[in-house]
């Protein structure tokens, strides 16, 4: 009887303990991640690529165990008096301790984050530049943070250059960029420099003031054009954004002064007036490797030893409108590898109306 007795409470206990590793791992599987946001400002790529994250997130069944808080989402603006708030949110949102994972988007909000990074909560950035020659990791295979990972397309911009130039034939390129080391990042400024030493065109530049205004950049353009360029290079601007200024303006400059344009920012520079640019209608593939990273960090792996470099393919957009008005024959070789291909100017619907 006593035996009897013995193991009865053996298996009791036995069975109490399965209960409460299962109840433990349902209670883990249902925990719920909270991941903070941080920009410089707002940006159309900037949202593009979070939106696209979180479809891949969803995509990959993760979205439900995921929370936004919405105080947690930083987009400070980018005007003097907001930059000077830039650190302040920065390092409110990196001393919070509810955040399993901080997101940061754009090269200046990432510099930032580095800048107040507590050593602990994960980083993960996107829609960064160039992550090496902004300094924010040791190499594109090594990040050197132990915390912090950031989406790397090595040579993506050396190659776009190539492709213009392959296309336009083009002897002076103008750019037009602020003389600070960030804004020198968003003109690629060092990657047009070594693919004119390759190719032998000359770089004519404009350096406007920090305050990147639609009249500042006007000026410049017009200083380019008079100092003979026959091709110009749209970088990541302010005064190129669509929702704060009449870009609309710019590109029409250019095309009635005949130089042909690439924009870096893409599909959307493309279709409203620009010769060339990146497709970045689909973020889509972006979007499925970051969210590939977040879900690593969220499994236990740290963020430092993820890996940085994505191998995807440049896509490129194309304005056959725009050829036609600048006089240009578009070549076989570019038609056919172009991923999108635009028969007339369609300006956006978020543009700024004058």
């Amino acid at each position: 009887m006593r035996l009897l007795r013995s193991r009865s409470w053996r298996l009791l206990a036995g069975a109490c303990a399965v209960l409460l590793a299962s109840m433990s791992a349902v209670s883990a599987e249902e925990k719920k991640f909270r991941i903070g946001y941080f920009e410089s400002g707002y940006s159309s790529i900037y949202d593009n690529t979070w939106n696209a994250l979180k479809a891949a997130l969803a995509e990959a069944g993760w979205l439900d165990r995921i929370e936004f808080p919405q105080d947690a989402h930083i987009s400070p603006g980018r005007s003097l008096a907001e930059r000077e708030k830039w650190f302040s949110k920065a390092k409110a949102l990196m001393e919070r301790e509810d955040l399993d994972l901080v997101f940061s988007a754009g090269t200046d909000a990432t510099s930032i984050i580095i800048n107040v990074n507590n050593g602990k909560t994960p980083i993960i950035a996107g829609g960064v530049s160039d992550a090496v020659q902004s300094g924010f990791v040791a190499s594109a295979k090594n990040s050197g943070i132990d915390n912090f990972a950031v989406r790397i397309v090595p040579g993506r911009y050396e190659r776009m250059f190539r492709i213009f130039h392959d296309e336009v034939g083009f002897q002076k390129l103008g750019l037009l960029y602020a003389d600070t080391p960030n804004d020198r990042v968003y003109a690629n400024v060092q990657d047009a420099e070594a693919v004119a030493a390759e190719r032998g065109f000359e770089i004519i530049r404009y350096k406007i003031a920090p305050t990147r205004t639609a009249e500042e950049c006007m000026s410049g353009l017009k200083t380019l054009a008079e100092q003979g360029i026959d091709a110009f290079y749209i970088p990541s601007l302010t005064c190129f954004e669509w929702a704060k200024y009449d870009v609309k303006k710019h590109l029409d400059f250019l095309v009635d002064n005949g130089i042909p344009s690439f924009a870096r920012q893409g599909s959307e520079d493309v279709h409203a007036g620009a010769l060339m640019g990146f497709s970045t209608v689909d973020y889509s593939s972006r979007g499925r490797f970051l969210a590939d990273m977040v879900i690593k960090v969220l499994q236990g792996a740290e963020a430092g030893s993820l890996k940085m470099i994505d191998d995807a393919p440049p896509k490129i957009a194309l304005n056959l409108d725009v050829a036609q008005r600048l006089g240009f024959d578009l070549s076989f070789e570019i038609l056919g590898a172009s991923d999108e291909i635009y028969q007339d100017i369609v300006l956006p619907e978020n543009r700024l109306v004058p």
